[in-house]
């Protein structure tokens, strides 16, 4: 079997696709993805075949900031709704088709898996005749939010002479659900073919360390991340600030084009980074406190952490109610999160034994869902029925 994996750039976007996409060569089919140049890099790094296709965020940079301009009046839970169909249908999709379809019709694949954000394949899929299986980043993504979406990219569709389903062509044969039942809080009403997949977390190649994470220490590691798009420095700044003034340890990332040094001198038991393997550090941490990225809290979740969640925009909102509703942590909407706040959720969340108990309820489900190679099976079956 043939498998053309799509994706767009977003570090939250590619790694979710990375077990299934291991997991499918090592039963012996042949993959190959298609991403835009800047992500191909991460995907060479997992030893996957990779082409470039679509536009870079540096190409797609003004519009993104103009579709981000257009948000700003927006409070942050209905940011979502106005970026989506702008983001990946108007401004990723056209440029993805135009790449990806001599890609597909040269390669001649039996199967496409998109990430429920690559907003071309569904179409290119069609085209091509093969079918196409939608896989999640995070939790559904809304139905309304969808057929917005589908509204934008109409016109891609009728170029072509295909008709669009509903759903800019989202979850026509198989919808592959990384989101445990706990933490969705999206009706899946308007998906007819659902199959979990367990989020097994990968976040790049293994590295070491940094220095002093592995000594022994009695104090709780506390490991605190913004994500790799909005890691705002000011907010860090101040959360960090009021964090340190616990009885713990505190790991800080500020992301890839993050500066450490823009957080200021930092006492001894706290440490700051621009990046490191979250698959390394989780084990090692008590508790997590995030954006709420499905990345982070998934990954957190599969590890019995409890968590405090600070949202900023995406689906960082539907995320934390879920971790909220499951009682597996807490969260503050950017109009709470002031520091004081922040510390004492760090607090609540390491003590209170009744939402330990429920971040180990949450991984013990993560962890009975189909892994990656349970689900090569059911791709190898959708490939193969009439």
């Amino acid at each position: 079997m043939r498998v053309l994996v799509t994706s767009t750039t977003g570090y939250g976007h590619v790694l979710p696709m990375v077990p299934l996409a291991r997991a499918l060569l090592a039963a012996g089919h042949e993959v190959l993805w298609a991403t835009s140049a800047d992500a191909c890099p991460r995907v060479a790094a997992a030893g996957i075949e990779v082409a470039a296709a679509g536009r870079t965020e540096e190409q797609i940079a003004d519009e993104r900031r103009a579709i981000l301009s257009g948000a700003a009046g927006l409070r942050p839970e209905q940011i979502p709704q106005y970026v989506f169909p702008r983001l990946f249908g108007a401004t990723r999709a056209p440029g993805m088709v135009r790449d990806l379809l001599p890609v597909a019709q040269q390669w001649s694949p039996d199967l496409v898996v998109h990430e429920n954000g690559e907003l071309a394949a569904p179409l290119v899929a069609q085209i091509v005749g093969v079918p196409h299986a939608t896989h999640a980043f995070g939790g559904a993504v809304p139905a309304q939010i969808l057929t917005e979406a589908g509204q934008v990219i109409a016109p891609l569709w009728a170029e072509h002479g295909v008709p669009l389903p509903p759903y800019a062509g989202c979850h026509e044969h198989l919808y592959l659900d990384i989101c445990p039942a706990a933490l969705q809080t999206v009706s899946r009403d308007h998906i007819s073919a659902v199959q979990p997949l367990r989020p097994v977390s990968y976040t790049g190649e293994p590295s070491p360390l940094p220095a002093g994470l592995s000594t022994p220490d009695s104090r709780p590691l506390v490991y605190l991340t913004l994500g790799t798009v909005i890691n705002k420095a000011d907010l860090l700044r101040a959360v960090v600030s009021a964090l340190a003034a616990l009885e713990i340890r505190l790991l800080v990332t500020v992301g890839p084009q993050g500066d450490p040094a823009a957080l200021g001198s930092q006492p001894a038991h706290v440490q700051v980074e621009r990046y490191v393997s979250q698959t390394a550090v989780l084990p090692l941490s008590a508790a997590v406190v995030s954006h709420g990225g499905s990345g982070t809290v998934f990954g957190a979740a599969g590890l019995g952490l409890p968590q405090v969640c600070l949202p900023q925009a995406a689906d960082q909102f539907r995320n934390t109610e879920g971790v909220v509703r499951a009682g597996a942590g807490l969260g503050l909407h950017p109009d709470q999160a002031d520091p004081s706040a922040v510390a004492e959720a760090v607090r609540r969340v390491l003590a209170d034994p009744a939402i330990r108990a429920a971040a180990v309820r949450l991984s013990q489900e993560i962890a009975a869902m189909p892994g990656p190679d349970q689900v090569v099976t059911r791709l190898e079956e959708l490939v193969s029925s009439p």
